[in-house]
């Protein structure tokens, strides 16, 4: 599971050191690809292969769905974090996510987010504000 919300920097290579929180769980490797709301997604290798399990149970007959398929699975990089905990993220992937140089790297669960801090920062606090006016109609377990 990945938790927190960590600031980093792209190097002029466009590498990011991943969070020491993460390492670990990502140490085997990990599939890298787009996300919704312009961020990029970083997935453990296991649970790639459960994302591409749900991608699999999309209708190839609608084109939604067979299109989001394809641009998940034609956008995923596959790689191991280097000896110091950092990764490439490949340039058509950070013009996608707008990152320039400061990341946002957000634990979401199963999967850890990039985001440009500006696009996080206006994100988080639009979020945070409709979260203060919830009245979850949904069962948390005793949230």
């Amino acid at each position: 599971m990945f938790l927190g919300e960590y600031q980093h920097t792209l190097d002029s290579k466009g590498r990011l050191i991943l969070p020491s929180a993460f390492r670990e769980q990502l140490a085997e490797g990990l599939v890298m690809t787009v996300g919704v709301d312009n961020c990029l997604t970083i997935h453990s290798r296991e649970e790639w292969a459960s994302v591409v399990a749900g991608l699999r149970n999309l209708r190839s007959t609608d084109r939604r769905e067979r299109a989001f398929a394809r641009v998940m699975t034609s956008s995923a990089h596959p790689q191991e974090p280097d000896k110091q905990g950092r990764i490439s993220i490949p340039f058509r992937l950070r013009s996608y996510a707008a990152l320039d140089r400061e990341v946002t790297v957000v634990g979401a669960d199963a999967r850890v987010e990039l985001w440009d801090t500006s696009r996080w920062d206006a994100y988080r606090d639009q979020a945070m504000a409709e979260f203060a006016e919830t009245d979850a109609p949904f069962d948390l377990g005793g949230f």
